[in-house]
């Protein structure tokens, strides 16, 4: 009986695409003209691996190092380093040199033909990466969630070297497109808090960052988080002109999907949110409330948000399950609440350390969906020892790892002394901004609705008095 293979390769399943006339005619140009050089270095790059034949790859390697060490780029001195590394002869000699000058027909062409090669490279490079797929699900032990991880990060670097490299942009454009996005008052992707002072300070959200949002309990994380949410939401609609908008994301680790919309029903109806607990609706709401929540519940229908309150989701899983929703409709933001609750894969002993990985895969995640992700974080204990203007929190104060003061693009503590007093229901809460990469520091004031779980703006009215 045949002994089983471990793995295969992909030439045992199909015969890998190719152009060879294509890629003779790409080095028969560069030894003719050697500026052409140029224009097949920007869609090939210099190595070469793009070429099948391994004549040709020989070839292109000498070509590369005679035109990184300044040298020019012909049949002669192609000739005689190919003689000084003992592989004239492996080529096919001078005759193969002269057949590849003799067989082009129109230099210009010559960016023509590396795109050829390209396309064919890239094709024999997803068949290898399937082949390298299926013997990592044979042969690796892990979890297939992590698989699927890393497949997908195998094929996103196949599409990334397919993307023509963009060359130079004139700073003049640059500076146009500029003024227009200043005078339209956003930039592409960017998503507002829907607080007037936070957003002047910070301008937005931009995809690609990683927010966190950290303060002790009883500060009003997760309301804020998703206040934010609901503020972009009724952006997106605004803007939206009839299209369905792109999506939020809100991957919920501490509450059920049923719990976080009360919150946004609370606060969108003007109701205190005791009075939406199930065992009290007979008792505590009127008639005048149900028309309030109706309404309400008309408006929040119309939010593009999306809650998953899975227990414990990784990131690797949030990624996947963003990244569906983004494909299908489109993606503006993601919200984890909350940081510290997130699985890791290396023990509680371990936990520092993972949650520098957590927060590592967030802000790549962020990174690799163009969204800006919000995590709500907790912060240490150690801050409660503290007294006076001590008590206002500091990076080093974020809980289990300094790895996130160092991943995040901007850092919001929520601080307030009154928070924690009951008599008062409406606090002043301190937004602090205490990271900003591309910005200053500084504070904004806001008031905290405890009982309608609602962040307003200081200055703000409402239909009704806030009392």
């Amino acid at each position: 009986m045949p002994k089983k293979k471990d793995s295969i390769n992909v030439g045992e399943l199909l015969a890998p695409p190719y152009d060879i006339e294509a890629e003779k005619a790409i080095l028969g140009a560069i030894l003719i003209e050697g500026g052409v050089i140029y224009t097949v270095i920007e869609i090939l790059g210099t190595k070469s691996e793009v070429f099948y034949d391994e004549k040709n790859r020989k070839i292109y390697d000498v070509m590369m190092d005679l035109f990184q060490n300044e040298e020019p780029v012909d049949i002669l001195t192609v000739k005689a380093e190919l003689q000084n590394r003992n592989e004239l002869d492996a080529i096919g000699g001078v005759e193969y040199l002269g057949a590849l000058v003799d067989e082009v027909q129109v230099v210009a062409h010559a960016e023509e033909y590396a795109n050829i090669v390209k396309d064919k490279f890239l094709l024999r490079s997803l068949m290898q990466t399937g082949v390298d797929i299926v013997n990592m699900c044979a042969k690796e032990k892990k979890k297939a969630t992590e698989l699927l991880d890393r497949a997908s990060r195998m094929i996103v670097k196949i599409s990334s070297e397919g993307i023509p490299s963009r060359g130079f942009d004139e700073i003049g454009k640059v500076g146009k497109q500029i003024l227009e996005e200043l005078g339209g008052g956003k930039t592409r992707g960017t998503v507002y808090f829907g607080f007037k002072e936070l957003d002047r300070k910070t301008l937005g959200m931009h995809p690609g960052q990683l927010i966190i949002v950290a303060a002790r309990p009883g500060m009003g994380k997760t309301t804020f988080g998703v206040n934010v949410c609901v503020n972009v939401a009724k952006q997106l609609l605004r803007e939206s002109e009839g299209r369905r908008p792109e999506a939020i994301c809100i991957f919920s680790l501490e509450m059920s999907s049923e719990e976080l919309t009360r919150r946004i029903l609370a606060a969108e109806a003007n109701i205190a949110m005791s009075r939406l607990a199930f065992e009290t609706v007979e008792e505590c709401i009127t008639t005048r409330d149900q028309q309030k929540i109706s309404e309400a519940l008309d408006r929040i229908a119309k939010y593009p948000i999306l809650i998953d309150s899975s227990s414990s989701p990784s990131v690797i899983e949030m990624k996947a399950k963003a990244r569906r929703i983004q494909l299908e409709r489109g993606l503006a933001l993601v919200l984890v609440d909350y940081l510290q609750l997130m699985p890791g894969s290396l023990g509680m002993q371990y936990r520092q350390f993972e949650i520098a990985d957590i927060s590592r895969n967030l802000k790549l995640m962020a990174k690799d969906l163009g969204v800006p992700v919000i995590a709500i974080s907790q912060l240490s204990r150690d801050i409660e020892k503290r007294t006076g203007r001590s008590r206002e929190p500091r990076l080093s104060d974020l809980r289990d790892s300094g790895a996130i003061e160092q991943d995040a693009d901007l850092v919001l503590f929520l601080h307030s002394e009154e928070a924690q007093d009951v008599a008062i229901e409406n606090p002043e809460v301190t937004v602090k901004i205490g990271k900003q990469r591309n910005g200053a520091l500084g504070r904004v004031k806001l008031l905290f609705r405890k009982k309608f779980l609602q962040f307003v703006e200081m200055e703000k009215t409402f239909g009704e008095p806030v009392v």
